[in-house]
C-alpha cells in the first residue's frame, strides 16, 4: 500500500526484527535501555506509514515508559525515590527517635540517626533498577521484533488481506499471558491490520486503541514478577537487618558489656514494627507521591487521575463514544470507571488490576496526543546511542 497521507517522515533507518533481536542482547542495561528507548519511536514514526499519524500505537507510549525507566535504571531515580519515601515516612521518624535517643548515649551525634538510615538502605535502589532494567528488556524482546516483522509483513498491503495476516500471527504463540501465551497479542495485530483499511477516522481510532490496550495487557501481565520485585525490593530486610548491624556495631563498641545485650534485645523488637510497617506501605505511598510517567509535555502522577486533554475533554471525540465491540469487551475487564477518567488513579502499582484501570485511561485520552511522536532524545544523543555510547547527562 502506499505511505498513509499523514505519515510522517522516517529520519533513521528502519527498525528491523534483526536490529531489535540485537538490542535486546545488549549487555548493558543502561546502555541497552538508551536503544530501547530510541527505537520504541522510531517504530512509531515508521507505523504511520501504515496506520496515519492521527493516533499513536503501543509503541509511542512504550517510548516514554521506556524513557521513563532508564532514570531507575541508571541509578538516579530509584535513589531518589527510596531516600524520599523514608524521608516522609512519618511512622519511620516517630519509631527511630526512641532508637536515637538511645543511641546517642553512646554515639552523640545529631547526624546519627541519617547515617543509619541512608546505610540501612544503601542496597535497595540498586535492586529497584535491575528489576526495572529486566522488565525493559524483557518486554522489548517481544514485542520490538513484533513490531518491526509487522511493519516488513503489511508495508505493500493494497487491501486488507486475510491470509497474509494469519501468516503473520501464526509465528504467534496461543495461549494466556501467564502460561507464555499470545492470545492478547494475536488479538491486538488483527485489530492493528483492521484499522489500516477502516472505512472512517472514528473506526480507525477505536481499532487502534483496541490494539494498543490488548499489547499494554499482555506486556503489563508479563511485568508483573519484576514490577513487584522493584516495588518491593528487600526493603524491609535490607532496612532491618543494616540498620541492626550498624547499631550493634556502635553499643558494642561503646556501651557497657553487661548492659549490651539487654539494649539490643528491646530496640530491636520496636524496630521490628518499623520494617514491618514499611513493607506495608511502600508501595501503595510510592504510587501515589513518587511514580510518575514524563511524557513530552506534561508529568503524569501515578497515584493520581489521568488528568483531562487542555481542552477539558476527558477523551478525543473520536474515542468518547464507543461503537467497536471488540473495544468495550476490553474496557469492561480492564477498566473501572468506563467512559471517565475519574478514579483512574492506581492504589498500588504492584496490581495488575490497578495498573490496567489507569493505563485504559491513560491510553484513551492521549492517544491522539501529536507530542508523542517528539523524539526522545537530541539528534546528537541518538548519533551517540547508536554508536553504543551513553551520552552525558541529561538524558
Amino acid at each position: 500500500m502506499a505511505p498513509s497521507p499523514s505519515a510522517l517522515p522516517l529520519k533513521w533507518p528502519l527498525p528491523t526484527e534483526e536490529t531489535a533481536h540485537a538490542i535486546a542482547a545488549l549487555p548493558g542495561a543502561a546502555q541497552r535501555n538508551l536503544q530501547i528507548t530510541q527505537t520504541y519511536h522510531e517504530l512509531t514514526v515508521a507505523l504511520t506509514h501504515l496506520l496515519g499519524s492521527e493516533n499513536v500505537t503501543w509503541c509511542a507510549f512504550g517510548t516514554w515508559a521506556s524513557k521513563t525507566a532508564g532514570q531507575f535504571i541508571r541509578g538516579d531515580e530509584a535513589d531518589r525515590m527510596v531516600r524520599l519515601y523514608v524521608q516522609q515516612a512519618d511512622f519511620i521518624e516517630r519509631k527511630l527517635s526512641s532508637l536515637q535517643r538511645v543511641l546517642a548515649w553512646f554515639e552523640p551525634s545529631p547526624a546519627l540517626k541519617q547515617t543509619l538510615v541512608a546505610q540501612a538502605i544503601d542496597s535497595v535502589p540498586a535492586e529497584i533498577s535491575r528489576q526495572i532494567g529486566a522488565g525493559n528488556v524483557k518486554v522489548f524482546a517481544e514485542l520490538g521484533p513484533l513490531f518491526a516483522r509487522f511493519l516488513a509483513d503489511f508495508a505493500d498491503c493494497p487491501a486488507y488481506d486475510q491470509a497474509r495476516l494469519d501468516a503473520f500471527l501464526a509465528r504467534l504463540r496461543p495461549g494466556p499471558a501467564e502460561n507464555d501465551g499470545q492470545d492478547l497479542l494475536i488479538q491486538a495485530f488483527t485489530q492493528y491490520a483492521q484499522a489500516m483499511f477502516a472505512p472512517h477516522a472514528q473506526a480507525e481510532a477505536e481499532h487502534i486503541l483496541c490494539a494498543n490496550l490488548l499489547v499494554g495487557f499482555h506486556e503489563q501481565q508479563r511485568l508483573q514478577p519484576q514490577i513487584v520485585a522493584g516495588m518491593e525490593a528487600p526493603l524491609e530486610n535490607e532496612f532491618e537487618s543494616n540498620f541492626v548491624r550498624r547499631a550493634n556495631e556502635i553499643i558494642r563498641q561503646k556501651a557497657p558489656r553487661g548492659i549490651s545485650r539487654l539494649i539490643q534485645l528491646l530496640w530491636r523488637r520496636r524496630l521490628k514494627g518499623v520494617s514491618r510497617h514499611i513493607a506495608d506501605d511502600w508501595r501503595k505511598i510510592s504510587t501515589r507521591w513518587i511514580m510518575t510517567i514524563a511524557l513530552p509535555t506534561e508529568t503524569l502522577r501515578l497515584g493520581m487521575d489521568v488528568p483531562p486533554l487542555p481542552n477539558g475533554r476527558p477523551f478525543p471525540s473520536d474515542l468518547t463514544t464507543l461503537q467497536l465491540s471488540e473495544l468495550t469487551a476490553v474496557l469492561t475487564t480492564v477498566d473501572r470507571s468506563p467512559d471517565t477518567p475519574h478514579s483512574s488513579a492506581a492504589r498500588d502499582w504492584g496490581n495488575l488490576a490497578d495498573r490496567m484501570n489507569y493505563i485504559a485511561d491513560l491510553f484513551r485520552s492521549r492517544q491522539q496526543e501529536a507530542s508523542l511522536y517528539q523524539q526522545p532524545f537530541s539528534d546528537a544523543q541518538v548519533a551517540e546511542i547508536r554508536h553504543g555510547r551513553v551520552p552525558p547527562a541529561p538524558l
